[in-house]
């Protein structure tokens, strides 16, 4: 076959091929997202360096990547090839992090990377958290373009430090540090060998050398300081005299086969380059260029005002030129109204056109790279993220939209390479002091634990400056999200499993032990039993806690100073109905009329229109339908229908509603029934339904093991909004369900469920005065 034809199918083979090709090169989750230039995650170096708990990982596309450890100031990696992203929020994997996926191009071991008055011994209790402040302290990084540049100060001195990766016969790491005025002598850790290798290092310094049979790991020192290069052992020092200012080094490390023409070229060449002593170029300060392009714009939509609450949808850009995951975790408002929200996959999106239509809502891509955010606060319009690594205050320096400063406002929390220690929320006092609360480190398969260290299953406080951290709760499990009212009233939940009969909700007035489990106690007695819950609530009503929000929002001020939480399982928000009965906190929850299109995880109330708006994310155990959900709830005109208080005591029953019920459903105890049931508090994962009445009576683990309370009679207040239930054997129980069917007063269905917890019963109280 010759001429048009041969030609036509010439064209269609290569438009196949390419077509083929291009579909073969599109890689796959999470391969397929830009993540940044940086990403901070905890990091397995699959060599000396060991794991980085607290890890700043420097990418340089497929070229290779740096890990800078943030707790131990060191650069613990670099390599030559691609970060290979593993782990709960990459593939869903249980147990492995993001790891190097090449050949390491130098590294250091686990332990300080600067000395200190010539110690190089870890000064910490345990290997965990950072390095005491007098020693060092990681300050944070910023972008300038692709750049990173990472700044910390250590011994009094100042130091920011940049990383290139440079492919020549062999490639090369290329650090460049700019070090600030020091009265003291420093000394860095360079570079460590395998054991058993011998160092040799040249007498001007500006060359060290590490032999480990044939192989070579050289480093050379670049700039017109009076820095030099020596060996201790296996390892290569950057020695750095006093200096009275801002110096800068430059230091090219590499490898290979000693001998080799490539290899030895290169060193020729470096060492060249090294003893012209030459001024190093200072470091780059900005401002960063804008990285991420236009915002993207999305139209919401509002949900039908037929009832009390109505749910309004914020459309998320789930398609996005970054690919960009948008499992969305936590958020918060500016004092303008426009919200910050973030992502489980680290991002930081500002949210602007959240108005009444919803029609035109911009999401710029503000900040990247951040590990496992799901706390977000904005103080005083500057907006701070919790991530599994502390607090991060992001800095738009330059206005455009844009983080360029990634600033370590507290690092001390302690963390381990556990995957289900995740960091929740992020919540402020009246003094301006931060909480969150931190997950224990649940085995894979959920049941048990992994190693534990001090703040693991813990509620925690940053004080205002973020100088200082303590525990002000323990014994959690998974506290997937807390509250803090305007009186510092702490809340949080938790989930079902090792010590943990079902989700509870905790009302924390004072430190304690809140959350059951032991081995997150951190006590040196351990209680046998735990601080009580305000409640308890079975899996239908929340299989998964999220946070809690207080009303503060003037829509619906009908509610106003009333708590709410949020359940990640079952997708659902409930008002929360305490009574403090002997000095001890109990109460329930009802659910509100509001469906959402994925978990509620964290609420906030705008500071412009005072409504509710709630977002969350599905990982496991949700019944969320999409990956992420940001979704507004007004109070409509609608009268609430349904509880608002309620109150226990030894006859019975008092349950108001927030409007008067018809007299005739009101006042007949056929309209309601009541069960109750017990859980046992024990090592074991969750518990079966323990009978009240008949303790020995078993059940299939999953089955009902309820006992109903016979309602001997049916009581209504003046007003109609307020029954009495006259209730036979009332006692403290675990869980009580309470169900009605009635009708408002003006006709109204009214039917619903409570869940509540009795630890203790007063004398009855009579109804409420008004």
């Amino acid at each position: 076959i010759s001429g048009p034809i041969m030609q036509t199918h010439h064209a269609v083979v290569a438009l196949f091929s390419s077509t083929v090709l291009l579909f073969a090169q599109k890689p796959s989750w999470p391969d397929s997202m830009d993540f940044g230039p940086a990403l901070m995650t905890t990091f397995s170096g699959k060599g000396l360096c060991g794991d980085v708990d607290k890890g700043l990982v420097v990418r340089f596309g497929d070229e290779g990547a740096v890990a800078f450890d943030t707790e131990l100031l060191r650069m613990a990696v670099a390599w030559k090839g691609k970060l290979k992203l593993r782990g709960t929020a990459y593939d869903g994997s249980h147990g492995p992090f993001p790891s190097r996926d090449g050949d390491a191009l130098a590294e250091t071991r686990p332990g300080p990377g600067w000395y200190r008055a010539g110690d190089s011994a870890d000064p910490r209790e345990i290997p965990h958290g950072p390095l005491p402040a007098d020693w060092g302290r990681y300050s944070g990084h910023r972008r300038v373009g692709d750049e990173i540049i990472i700044d910390y100060r250590v011994g009094g001195m100042d130091v920011q430090e940049h990383y290139a990766i440079e492919q020549q016969q062999v490639p090369v790491l290329r650090r460049t540090l700019q070090l600030g005025a020091s009265r003291r002598a420093q000394v860095m850790v360079v570079l460590d060998g395998p054991d058993g290798c011998k160092g040799s290092a040249l007498a001007s310094g500006r060359k060290a050398t590490l032999q480990a049979d044939s192989t070579q790991m050289v480093a050379t020192l670049n700039g017109a300081s009076k820095a030099k290069l020596k060996t201790e052992g296996g390892r290569v020092l950057m020695y750095v005299p006093p200096h009275s200012s801002t110096i800068t080094v430059g230091l090219a490390v590499f490898g290979g086969e000693a001998g080799s023409a490539g290899f030895e070229e290169v060193a020729a060449g470096l060492l060249a380059e090294a003893k012209k002593k030459r001024a190093i170029a200072a470091l780059p300060e900005g401002p960063s260029s804008k990285r991420w392009g236009e915002p993207i714009v999305t139209k919401g939509s509002r949900g039908d005002d037929d009832g009390p609450f109505a749910v309004d949808t914020i459309t998320i850009p789930f398609e996005n030129p970054f690919g960009s995951r948008m499992r969305t975790g936590a958020f918060d408002f500016f004092s303008d109204g426009r919200a910050a929200v973030s992502t489980w996959n680290g991002d930081v999106w500002l949210v602007s056109g959240i108005d009444e239509g919803l029609d035109s809502v911009t999401w710029q891509r503000f900040a990247t790279g951040l590990f496992d955010p799901l706390g977000v606060r904005v103080v005083d319009d500057v907006l701070y993220v919790h991530g599994r690594d502390g607090l991060t205050r992001l800095i738009d320096s330059n206005g455009d939209g844009e983080a360029d400063r990634y600033e370590n406002f507290n690092n001390q929390v302690y963390i381990t390479p556990a995957f289900h220690e995740f960091a929740f929320d992020l919540q402020t006092d009246s003094e301006g002091n931060f909480y969150f609360s931190k997950g224990a480190p649940v085995n894979p398969g959920g049941r048990g634990f992994m190693k534990i260290v001090p703040h693991h299953g813990t509620i925690m406080k940053v004080s205002k400056d973020g100088q200082t951290i303590e525990a002000v709760a323990t014994g959690m499990r998974a506290p997937n999200g807390i509250g803090v009212s305007s009186t510092g009233v702490i809340t949080s939940g938790d989930n079902e499993g090792t010590y943990m009969p079902r989700c509870r909700l905790n009302w924390i007035e004072e430190a304690g032990f809140y959350g059951g489990v032991k081995d997150t106690a951190h006590m040196d007695e351990v209680p046998d039993q735990p601080d009580l819950p305000l409640c308890w609530m079975p899996m239908d009503v929340d299989n998964s806690s999220g946070g809690q929000v207080w009303v503060t929002g003037d829509a619906w001020s009908d509610l106003k100073g009333r708590l709410l939480h949020n359940s990640y399982g079952t997708c659902s928000t409930y008002l929360v109905l305490p009574e403090r009965v002997k000095g001890q906190m109990q109460g329930g929850v009802v659910r509100l009329p509001a469906n959402y299109s994925s978990s509620a995880m964290r609420g906030r109330f705008s500071p412009v229109d005072g409504q509710l708006y709630t977002i969350g994310l599905k990982g496991w155990q949700t019944s969320a339908a999409r990956e992420g959900g940001f979704h507004r709830v007004r109070r409509t005109s609608a009268p609430l229908d349904m509880p608002i208080a309620l109150g226990t005591c030894e006859r019975g029953i008092y349950l108001t509603f927030s409007g008067p019920v018809d007299a005739e459903y009101g006042a007949d105890p056929e309209s309601y029934s009541i069960e109750v049931w017990n859980y046992l508090y024990s090592q074991n994962y969750g518990s079966p339904e323990l009978s009240v009445l008949e303790p020995e009576r078993k059940r299939e683990r999953g089955k009902e093991n309820r006992d109903p309370l016979n309602i001997k009679a049916a009581k209504l207040s003046k007003d109609g909004c307020t029954v009495f239930l006259e209730v036979e054997g009332m006692r403290p129980v675990n869980q009580m369900k309470i169900t009605w069917d009635l009708d408002t007063a003006d006709g109204r269905a009214l039917r619903g469920a409570l869940h509540n917890t009795i630890h203790a019963l007063q004398k009855d109280p009579g109804f409420p005065k008004k």
